[in-house]
């Protein structure tokens, strides 16, 4: 009985938080995604991977319609919690504080460490200092970043490093208190080291959030991954549980890309 139960609870826990069918986005009359039909797990790491330009960091924008920003066109449908977030009824600024994006490079904003993370719920409209206080701290603690800024909070963004930089942002990105977590590349400019940390912080953000990176480093996706989608010439050439893809992947082109065989 316990086992049933078990298995029951991690069906649950497996449903998708975001989905897409048919997705088409088209810059001018470059294609970039075709008919994708992706899942996104709830509460898991699922890492988008394929090579460069095929069309992974597109399909993260479209998760959060960044892409109406870039002048892209988009059909299909993508689904958040069942509700088609590009239909005429959605709101945009509320889908992007559900859903929370990291790009590639650090993006500080031009103000202090304190700003920085009292910006989106400023936005928002809260003005109470204790509230902020404690938003700011709370953040800066999920990211590991607290006890190293604790007595410089004034001082600008711009004074960490890349490292620190990158943590600031997901913490400004998590003070609005997004459900899913979007990340372009989150690493690629750092060093070993703030890539460790970067990656042990989203481990731990999993139990609590839904993670969705976007990656071209098969190893980190091995490190990261509960869930992958592997793209190829914008179409999903296979998604599904990591540890089976990894070992057992049913296209031969994952089986290439994992091998390093094209990049």
């Amino acid at each position: 009985m316990q086992a049933k139960k078990t298995l029951l609870r991690r069906a649950l826990e497996y449903e998708p938080i975001l989905r897409s069918e048919r997705l088409n986005v088209w810059y001018g009359r470059v294609h970039a995604l075709k008919d994708v039909d992706v899942i996104i797990p709830s509460k898991r790491i699922t890492a988008i991977m394929g090579p460069s330009g095929c069309g992974k960091s597109t399909l993260l924008k479209a998760f959060n319609r960044l892409l109406e920003v870039e002048g892209a066109r988009i059909e299909g449908k993508v689904y958040f919690r069942g509700v088609d977030i590009y239909s005429g009824s959605a709101d945009p600024n509320a889908i992007r504080r559900k859903i929370g994006m990291v790009f590639q490079k650090p993006i500080p904003l031009p103000m202090s460490i304190y700003d920085n993370v009292a910006y989106g719920l400023r936005i928002g409209g809260v003005k109470d200092r204790r509230v902020l206080d404690k938003a700011v701290r709370e953040n800066l603690e999920k990211v590991g970043l607290w006890e190293e800024v604790r007595d410089r909070l004034r001082d600008s963004a711009f004074n960490l490093s890349g490292g620190q930089q990158q943590r600031l942002c997901i913490a400004r990105a998590l003070a609005v208190e997004p459900e899913v977590l979007l990340l372009d590349e989150p690493t690629s400019s750092l060093d070993p080291a703030s890539t460790k940390r970067i990656e042990d912080l989203l481990i731990r953000l999993s139990r609590d959030y839904t993670i969705v990176v976007v990656t071209h480093n098969v190893h980190q996706a091995m490190r990261l991954a509960e869930h992958v989608v592997f793209i190829f010439e914008g179409r999903v050439v296979e998604q599904g549980e990591a540890e089976r893809i990894f070992k057992n992947p049913k296209s031969i082109l994952t089986k290439a890309y994992i091998k390093g065989d094209f990049s």
